[in-house]
């Protein structure tokens, strides 16, 4: 879907970029040996039976690489879980691309959320997903989402819907509370709204193949992506993954 807010979001860098810092600093802070109250904190929630803060986020940020760490090409899917169009590039291409180039391990794919404000339930959407990726489940609950698009985009307030989607998807209720409750995810979130402004992206979905060697706009089909994507395979080295994306929390490259 085109951006005509982009005004909006470039006005709201500085504070994303304040917020980036915060969460930069607040992980400093939880890490172990600062002191009794980062014990406390990391008592309280194994005594809860809940994952640490870092843990959460890092598995939320690996989680939504799917694919080969080897592969010679690394997709970028910049994507808004409400957006119409990025549901019919599921629809329509992601299926048959994922069989053909993701699971043959020629093909990376990493999930860059940009919760669009324009879609109120978005953020909500991208907070669900990541949080069930803290334990393993982000592409069944982005599968979920985009199949079931037309049950919650509507809703006043989707968090319920999402909850039972995830403990559908055998995601540990607690947990997932949690994290979503807490924003325990929404660093992740804002590093990747502040990376996809960096590449100027102005619509949703985006394809960024290998760091901006090719960029595709709009629902693509099957035939246009896997011929840029066929194009690059040959033009790429025999051997060589692309390199990890920034870790969560970390602010993006102007």
């Amino acid at each position: 879907m085109k951006l005509t807010f982009a005004r909006r979001l470039r006005a709201a860098a500085p504070l994303l970029a304040g917020m980036a810092a915060l969460v930069i600093s607040a992980q400093a802070c939880a890490q172990p040996g600062n002191g009794t109250n980062a014990q406390r904190g990391a008592a309280a929630a194994s005594a809860a039976g809940l994952p640490p803060l870092d843990s959460v986020l890092a598995r939320a940020s690996r989680s939504r690489e799917h694919g080969s760490q080897y592969a010679r090409v690394t997709l970028y899917e910049v994507s808004d879980f409400q957006c119409p169009f990025c549901r019919m590039f599921f629809s329509n291409t992601y299926a048959k691309f994922d069989s053909a180039y993701v699971k043959a391990g020629k093909v990376r794919v990493v999930f860059i959320n940009f919760p669009l404000p324009m879609h109120n339930q978005a953020f909500a959407a991208s907070k669900a997903a990541t949080c069930a990726g803290a334990q393993g489940k982000f592409w069944e609950m982005h599968d979920r989402l985009f199949q079931r698009q037309g049950e919650w985009q509507n809703q006043p307030d989707a968090h319920e819907r999402f909850a039972r989607y995830a403990a559908d998807l055998g995601v540990n209720a607690a947990q997932f509370r949690d994290c979503v409750e807490n924003d325990r995810t929404s660093p992740l979130l804002v590093n990747d709204l502040m990376q996809a402004m960096g590449a100027q992206v102005n619509s949703t979905p985006t394809l960024i193949l290998n760091r901006g060697e090719k960029v595709l706009n709009g629902a693509v089909s099957y035939e246009e992506l896997s011929a840029a994507v066929d194009a690059l395979l040959a033009a790429a080295p025999a051997a060589g993954a692309q390199p990890a994306p920034p870790a969560p929390g970390t602010p993006a490259r102007p």
